[in-house]
């Protein structure tokens, strides 16, 4: 159902036309318009002030042929394919034709039946439809007046599975069968006979339940329901000749029930009869369509537009909507920003408080920094000179040749292994210029010096020979030369006094 919708109806038959104003919940008849050209130009007035609105077209007259189609059940483009084949076949050149996928089978290959319908001679309403083209009005489409019945007997939910709808509107008849709710065939008496001799109406409608039958439109031992349907009460005398067939069973709608099921006052509807129909129909959505593709082309684009509008306000609405969120999400920052500058400004007004408190400070934090520190370094265990002493010693003692030159350690942070590094240089003496043997004898002092107690990682540092391959040996191995300068090295060590 479409629902906030606002649109014209027209009804319209060969010799005049209406035009209701719908939306739900209110309507308004703007009158009737017969088929001159003074109906045409007050019609085109009203066309023009709402050119705006949609347009749905109900069509009432003798010319419409119905068929009841089952076909292969396909979908998409190969479906419209196939009904346009079958309606050209069905109805040749008519160009108000349409079909309804009214339901599928439930046994066999379970094929689609169709209901085709088509209005055969329609030029009538070409003047009509010329207005609302040239106005470029949104036609949504032309259905047969039978299928808006269709939706009254929804409204007044008829459950009958053989329902004949008789309903005498502009002096005319309109016997309309459904099965299952579902319109199968419609037909239409026109001129006054059939409003003047009381038992004309029960015998179009014995003539229509045979035509019917003899179809296979309607099953023979079926009962048929028929609803009469007569704003002016001239079919309530075939109420009782129905009756008395067992073949029919009869029911009268009255013109306040059927204004308690669609909603409208029962006075408006009396004074318009023609607006049940298309009040019925005006809020639904429309299942067959005759109106030709080129019609339709401004509805189309009215459908369009109408999806932008709809889109852009949706987008519209959220953008507020995030708007309202972020600005809401700011507001909360805020107030989270102004609780913590209120807690920044409390702590720090306790912490002044507390800070003025303390004793006068007689240095700045940098010195008392420094202080710690070298607190911190003389607290540390200062390494044992005798101990080191004693090492050294003993290793220079076990070996008389070597001359100790000089002996430094730093007692700064200790090393990472929690011991003291400690440079050594000393010399060789006597030296007789051979410097195989002077390394030799180096090698045997740092032997010496490793085996002492604390003493660890003996490295040699610089030895009498330069071992760079960039340079030149120079020297003797043999024959031996008091005037040789000394074999000095240098020695670097980490000693750690052993704990007793």
């Amino acid at each position: 159902m479409i629902m906030f919708d606002h649109r014209l109806l027209l009804f319209a038959t060969p010799r005049q036309i209406g035009v209701l104003d719908w939306r739900p919940g209110h309507m308004h008849w703007l009158g009737e318009f017969s088929a001159d050209a003074e109906g045409l130009a007050a019609f085109r007035k009203i066309v023009i002030r709402h050119a705006h609105l949609p347009v749905l077209l109900v069509a009432d007259t003798v010319d419409e042929d119905y068929r009841s189609e089952v076909l292969p059940h396909v979908q998409g483009r190969a479906r419209d394919e196939l009904l346009a084949r079958k309606l050209k076949q069905v109805f040749r050149n008519t160009r108000f034709t349409g079909a309804w996928r009214q339901a599928r089978e439930t046994t066999g290959r379970r094929d689609d039946r169709y209901l085709l319908a088509a209005l055969p001679d329609a030029e009538w309403l070409t003047p009509w439809l010329s207005v609302l083209h040239r106005e470029h009005v949104p036609l949504a489409g032309i259905t047969p007046l039978a299928l808006a019945y269709q939706h009254l007997l929804e409204k007044l939910r008829e459950q009958s599975a053989h329902t004949l709808l008789a309903c005498r509107l502009n002096n005319s008849l309109r016997l309309s069968y459904y099965h299952n709710g579902l319109l199968r065939f419609s037909r239409l008496i026109g001129g006054d006979t059939p409003a003047q001799l009381p038992g004309n109406a029960a015998d179009e409608i014995a003539k229509t339940q045979l035509y019917l039958s003899g179809q296979r439109i309607l099953p023979r031992e079926a009962r048929l329901h028929v609803l009469l349907l007569d704003p002016s009460g001239q079919l309530d005398s075939a109420q009782a000749q129905l009756n008395a067939d067992p073949a029919f069973s009869t029911r009268l709608i009255d013109m306040s029930s059927l204004a308690r099921a669609l909603r409208i006052p029962d006075d408006f509807l009396a004074a318009t009869p023609e607006v049940a129909p298309l009040a019925a129909i005006a809020g639904e959505t429309l299942k067959l369509n005759l109106a030709p593709p080129e019609l339709l082309q401004h509805h189309i684009e009215f459908r369009w537009r109408r999806g932008l509008h709809a889109a852009a306000g949706i987008v519209a609405v959220l953008g507020l909507g995030l708007t309202a969120a972020y600005w809401l999400h700011a507001r909360d920052l805020d107030d989270q920003t102004r609780q913590l500058a209120q807690q920044y400004q409390q702590f720090d007004a306790r912490y002044q408080a507390i800070a003025r408190t303390f004793p006068t400070q007689l240095m700045a934090p940098e010195q008392l920094v420094q202080t710690v520190n070298l607190a911190r370094q003389l607290g540390q265990a200062q390494t044992d000179a005798s101990a080191l002493f004693a090492a050294v010693g003993q290793s220079l003692l076990a070996t008389p040749d070597v001359a100790l030159d000089s002996l430094g350690w730093t007692d700064g942070p200790p090393a990472a292994n929690g011991g003291v590094k400690v440079n050594l240089d000393a010399g060789l003496s006597p030296f007789d210029g051979n410097y195989r043997a002077a390394m030799r004898r180096i090698e045997e002092f740092m032997q010496t010096l490793q085996a002492m107690p604390g003493v660890h990682d003996v490295t040699l540092r610089s030895s009498p020979v330069n071992a760079d391959s960039s340079s030149t040996l120079s020297g003797k191995t043999l024959n031996a030369d008091a005037s040789a300068p000394a074999a000095r090295f240098s020695l670097s060590l980490l000693f750690r006094e052993a704990r007793p």
